[in-house]
C-alpha cells in the first residue's frame, strides 16, 4: 500500500474520531439545555425528554454511574451513555481503518487501549481540576466569610463566589447555587460538590459550612481560620511538589531513554525486534522488559504522589 493511501486512511480515521467526539459533545449539551428548558417551562415530557430520561436512568447504574462521576469530576457535561457509544464507534473505526495502516494485530491492540487511554485522560483532567479548585479554596472561604459577615445567607454568598471566582471554583459554586434554587438543601448541594471533587480540604470546608449553618455558630470566624489554614497548606504543597518534581522527572526520563533506545536499535538494524519476537527466549525478554517498564512507571507514580 502506497504512502499516500496510508496518509488518506489516517486522516479519515482522525476525522471520524473527531466527528464522533463532536457529536457526543453536541448531544450532551443539547440534552442538558433541553432539560433546563423543560424544568423552566413545566411542560409534559416528549420524545426528546424520554430519551434524556432513559439516558439519566442508565447513567445512574453500575459502570455508567462510575463513569458519570469521572466525567463530572473532570468538569465535562458529557453523558456517560453517549461517551460509551462514542468510544465503541471509535474502536470499530480504528479496527477497520487501522488494519490497512498498521496491520490487524496492532490495530486491535490500539483499539483495546483506547478506553484505557480515555479513562487515564479523564483521571488526569479530574486531578488537575481538583488541584486548581483546592488552590482557590482560601479565596472562596474569604468571599463566603465576608458575605456572611455582611448579613448575606450562605446561598447568596455561594452565588456571589460563583460570579467572582474563575474556573473551576466559579463554575462549581454556580452549580451549587443552581441546586439550591431547585430546592436542594445546603447539605445536599455541598455534599454533591464534595463527591465531584473529593479532597480533604474540600471536605473540611463543606463540613464547616454545614455544621455551622445547622448549629448557628460563628461561621465567619470559622471560615476566616480555615482560609488561613488552607493558605498555609497551599504553600506547603507547592514546596513539596517542587522537591518531588526533580526526582520524578529523572525517573520518567530513564523510562523514555530506555524505550527510545529500543526503537533506535530497530531503526539502525531493521528487523531486530522481529527476530527477537520470533524465538521463545526473545519473547520472554520482551515480556519481562515490558513488565519492568510498567512496574517502573507505577512506582514512579506512587513515589511522586504525596498527600500534604
Amino acid at each position: 500500500m502506497s504512502m499516500i493511501v496510508r496518509l488518506i486512511l489516517l486522516m479519515l480515521l482522525v476525522s471520524l474520531v473527531l466527528g464522533v467526539w463532536s457529536v457526543n459533545v453536541l448531544l450532551g449539551e443539547f440534552a442538558r439545555r433541553r432539560e433546563l428548558w423543560v424544568l423552566a417551562q413545566g411542560e409534559q415530557v416528549t420524545g426528546a425528554q424520554r430519551l434524556a430520561r432513559l439516558d439519566r436512568r442508565l447513567s445512574g447504574k453500575g459502570p455508567f454511574a462510575a463513569l458519570g462521576r469521572r466525567i463530572a469530576a473532570a468538569g465535562l457535561g458529557w453523558s456517560p451513555v453517549t461517551v460509551v457509544l462514542g468510544v465503541l464507534a471509535a474502536m470499530a473505526v480504528m479496527l477497520v481503518v487501522g488494519k490497512f495502516l498498521v496491520g490487524y494485530i496492532a490495530s486491535t491492540v490500539l483499539a483495546l487501549l483506547l478506553p484505557a487511554a480515555g479513562l487515564q485522560w479523564l483521571s488526569r483532567k479530574a486531578a488537575r481540576r481538583r488541584e486548581d479548585f483546592t488552590a482557590q479554596l482560601p479565596e472562596l472561604a474569604r468571599i463566603i466569610a465576608n458575605g456572611n459577615s455582611a448579613g448575606l445567607s450562605v446561598g447568596r454568598c455561594v452565588a456571589m463566589a460563583g460570579r467572582e471566582l474563575s474556573e473551576p471554583a466559579g463554575g462549581e459554586m454556580l452549580r451549587v447555587a443552581a441546586h439550591l434554587d431547585l430546592g436542594w438543601s445546603l447539605d445536599q448541594a455541598l455534599h454533591a460538590l464534595a463527591e465531584r471533587l473529593p479532597s480533604r480540604e474540600i471536605n473540611v470546608l463543606v463540613r464547616t459550612i454545614v455544621i455551622q449553618s445547622r448549629t448557628g455558630g460563628a461561621l465567619t470566624d470559622a471560615l476566616t481560620e480555615i482560609s488561613q489554614t488552607l493558605e498555609d497548606r497551599k504553600e506547603l504543597r507547592r514546596e513539596v511538589r517542587t522537591v518531588i518534581l526533580g526526582s520524578a522527572m529523572s525517573g520518567y526520563a530513564v523510562m523514555i531513554i530506555g524505550a527510545a533506545a529500543i526503537i533506535l536499535l530497530n531503526v539502525f538494524k531493521p528487523g531486530m525486534l522481529d527476530n527477537l519476537a520470533g524465538s521463545i527466549p526473545g519473547r520472554i525478554i520482551l515480556v519481562v522488559s515490558l513488565a519492568l517498564f510498567l512496574i517502573g512507571g507505577v512506582l514512579m507514580r506512587v513515589v511522586s504522589r504525596v498527600e500534604v
